[in-house]
């Protein structure tokens, strides 16, 4: 048995169709072109321009001059080649603006036009989607989502599927399975939504794996059974639904759930933690990850879920106010287990993910995405019409996300002493790896240890991470220094020294694999893994 950080790692490039990996996945990279040096960042910008073409308030302008200190130092610290910005003040788009690069080689830009995939993001698009035919009475928010599908259908369980609604499905607390889902190749035939449910796909069959309504479970699969149920209630294909039904009403003219044509002219191209180009994937799981779509586009959606100063309701004439109130409320049992970089203490509505103190103590609503070489992140407050849309084109992105993110909370604020987001501290050790080294990423770690303990996140995923990045790009010696550090950090965690033993058995060190297997095993009896391992080694597990 892998370990955990192993499975969640997975292989990008497999000798099927499928080439990646969604679902937040840490993805691995594109072996066919070297790392580039990221020259410095150029910036674009629509600056002062509101939804309805008004001039910009002269208090942007404060904000768009942090931005440009914080945006181009965060892509040069954490080697993110591009980010794209949006600020949007009482329920309009007030500015947007590009930094750095589309692609590296090329020096092209990033502008408000340049498209990206948005991972995750895609969920908030589909739930309105999906809360379109709650309004038209096609679809009843507490009736069995099974009852909707015709295609396929949830396989039995040991609870009860009919408690399986389609609100507990948007809020994900249905208690589905959660799976991997893959990226196809541009040129491979896409199959239907139905075979990646039923597990034909290679990802493993949906099910209810957990009581509905016990619990917030996230799981993509939720939303693939939605996809489902669009086309099984309307008879449509689900991108062209979303096409006519919101996106087209909300005059988001370069949004479409799959590749848009000439994608490789118009889109970012994804990078990984270390600078080399990713390849573009396109999902059959639209609903959940296959959201493509530009800075500008995807302002004017965060910015339909709010009032304007103009007299117009959240939802814009493609969903009632009250809807939209409903999706951005804490479903029942929706408070997050796991840790969420933006935020303590988040909650999940139908479509929205629900975040406390978010601008002057207010609640944000609003949603992350994460792909293989993207990450997303659209975050709005209601109760004063303010938002941010920040969308980058590398698997580093988040931690210029959270600078971006904290700049938005002092500058609101008009104070340095906010609660701020954690930076992955992987996120500043690919940039130093590249520059010199796995020892100088270990000395930085240590040095940001100690000296800011409380800005960066040292969970031992991170460098376990980063160790097996290191260990697909053929560097043993570094990602034995990076593992090496991990059980340093974190002596009594069993799984550490699981990957640890496995980096010296790849490199041939058999002594130090058994070492830190039979480690692994003592902190943890339960390793089947460290067993098979030193059994096939000729060691008997103590």
């Amino acid at each position: 048995m892998r370990t955990l950080i192993r499975l969640l790692l997975g292989i990008l490039l497999v000798s099927l169709p499928a080439l990646g990996r969604a679902q937040n996945v840490p993805p691995a990279s594109s072996e066919s072109a070297p790392a580039q040096a990221i020259p410095a960042a150029p910036r674009t910008s629509v600056a002062g321009i509101s939804s309805h073409g008004a001039p910009a308030k002269t208090r942007n302008q404060p904000f768009l001059a942090t931005i440009d200190k914080v945006a181009p130092q965060s892509l040069k610290e954490f080697a993110v080649p591009g980010v794209a910005v949006a600020l949007i003040q009482k329920g309009e788009v007030v500015w947007t603006r590009g930094y750095g690069f589309a692609n590296i080689a090329a020096a092209k830009s990033i502008t408000s036009e340049t498209v990206f995939n948005v991972g995750s993001l895609s969920k908030m698009a589909t739930a309105w989607g999906v809360m379109r035919l709650v309004e038209e009475g096609k679809v009843d928010l507490d009736r069995p989502v099974d009852s909707y599908l015709k295609r396929w259908h949830l396989p039995r369980s040991s609870f009860d599927n009919n408690q399986v609604t389609v609100r507990r499905v948007l809020s994900h607390t249905s208690g589905i399975s959660n799976h991997n889902f893959h990226g196809w190749d541009p040129l491979s035939p896409l199959p239907p939504i139905a075979d990646t449910l039923s597990g034909k796909t290679g990802t493993g069959e949906v099910h209810v794996a957990d009581e509905p309504g016990s619990g917030f479970h996230y799981s993509g699969a939720n939303y693939a059974i939605l996809q489902l149920l669009i086309e099984d209630v309307t008879g449509q294909e689900f991108p062209e639904f979303m096409k006519t039904n919101v996106f087209q009403p909300l005059h988001m003219s370069h949004t479409q759930y799959g590749l848009p044509r000439q994608f490789q002219e118009v889109m970012a191209t994804p990078y990984d933690g270390l600078g080399d180009p990713l390849p573009i994937l396109r999902y059959n799981e639209y609903s959940a990850a296959g959201l493509t779509t530009t800075l500008a586009d995807l302002a004017k959606l965060a910015a339909a879920g709010l009032p304007d100063s103009n007299g117009q309701r959240p939802g814009r004439g493609v969903l009632k106010e009250q809807t939209v109130l409903l999706m951005q409320t804490a479903a029942p049992a929706s408070r997050w287990a796991d840790r969420d970089p933006y935020g303590p203490d988040p909650q999940y509505g139908l479509g929205y993910t629900v975040r406390p103190a978010q601008l002057l103590g207010n609640v944000g609503v609003g949603h992350g995405g994460s792909n293989s070489g993207w990450e997303s992140l659209v975050q709005i407050v209601p109760s004063t019409g303010d938002g941010i849309v920040i969308m980058t084109n590398s698997s580093t992105g988040p931690a210029v996300i959270a600078s971006l993110l904290c700049s938005w909370r002092q500058w609101a604020a008009d104070s340095n002493t906010v609660e701020c987001p954690t930076i992955d501290i992987s996120a500043v050790l690919y940039g130093v790896y590249k520059a010199a080294g796995a020892k100088a990423a270990v000395a930085r770690y240590k040095l940001l240890r100690h000296d800011a303990p409380d800005k960066y996140d040292f969970a031992t995923l991170q460098l376990n991470s980063m160790g097996y990045v290191l260990m697909r790009k053929g560097n043993l010696a570094g990602a034995i220094d990076i593992f090496r550090l991990n059980v340093e950090q974190f002596p009594q965690d069993a799984n550490v020294y699981d990957s640890l033993g496995e980096a010296y058995l790849k490199q041939g060190d058999k002594p130090h694999a058994i070492e830190n297997y039979k480690k692994s095993l003592e902190l943890n009896p339960q390793n089947d893994n460290a067993r098979d391992v030193l059994a096939k080694l000729g060691v008997g597990a103590q």
